[in-house]
């Protein structure tokens, strides 16, 4: 793959904006829930764009009341690499759809400008949850080191997914994944195993087989999964071929 010179700038341009310097919190009905799709899983169900644009939103609304600067069209294709020629269309796109989902709404700055304000990712309508009882903190590195830009959206969905798995984890193999909890997080068994072949392809996810159970339930054949997170503090090798 080629390097995205324009969009790294940019991207970069963004993160310095937003102030952070930790981790992007995420509600964890965003990535789990029991009744409904999650909002991960739903959106890059619906298109991978919607999913990058919507998760780099979130980025650059750092604290409440979680509003962003409306940037023009062709500044949000940058962001996201899409070709100067259809991307601003596409964009745009992705942003009218977002908004008709409940998930953005329009607002004024108080410098008078317009602006983003971010919405509960359950389309409600209410307002953003950025410090609830319980988040998804998304390593803050997957802006800075570009690898929103580097990997498919699928693979972002189940690395959230994996992150909320792992939240406090302290095995060193990671963290079982049992049937229930793996359809709380609404993807596919295709999307799994796209996603976790393309994770451990770049060195961000390491899987062991094992057997889970005892003995008053069927012994089951099941995958420890294992985030190496440090690998996301060095930027993606844009010259390695797409993951299989």
């Amino acid at each position: 793959m080629y390097v995205p010179s324009e969009a790294l700038v940019a991207l970069a341009r963004a993160t310095d904006r937003s102030k952070r310097v930790s981790s992007v919190n995420f509600p964890i009905t965003y990535v789990k829930r029991g009744d409904i799709t999650p909002t991960a899983a739903w959106l890059v169900q619906s298109h991978e764009l919607r999913l990058k644009m919507h998760m780099t939103l979130v980025m650059q609304a750092a604290k409440a009341p979680y509003t962003l600067p409306d940037r023009p069209t062709q500044s949000l294709a940058r962001w996201l690499n899409l070709p100067p020629d259809t991307g601003p269309r596409r964009a745009n796109d992705a942003k009218k759809w977002l908004q008709e989902k409940k998930l953005i709404t329009s607002t004024l700055l108080p410098d008078g400008k317009a602006g983003l304000l971010l919405l509960h990712p359950d389309g409600s309508g209410d307002g953003w949850e950025g410090n609830g009882a319980r988040w998804v903190g998304v390593p803050f590195t997957l802006w800075t080191n570009a690898w929103i830009l580097r990997l498919s959206g699928r693979a972002i969905a189940v690395l959230m997914a994996l992150l909320e798995l792992n939240g406090g984890s302290k095995h060193p193999d990671g963290e079982w994944m049992d049937g229930h909890r793996k359809k709380q997080y609404g993807l596919s068994d295709d999307t799994w195993t796209s996603a976790t072949r393309e994770l451990e392809h770049f060195g961000l996810l390491r899987t062991t087989d094992g057997y889970w159970g005892d003995d008053d339930y069927e012994i089951r054949k099941r995958k420890r999964y294992f985030l190496i997170r440090e690998a996301l503090d060095i930027a993606p090798d844009w010259t390695m071929p797409d993951a299989p």
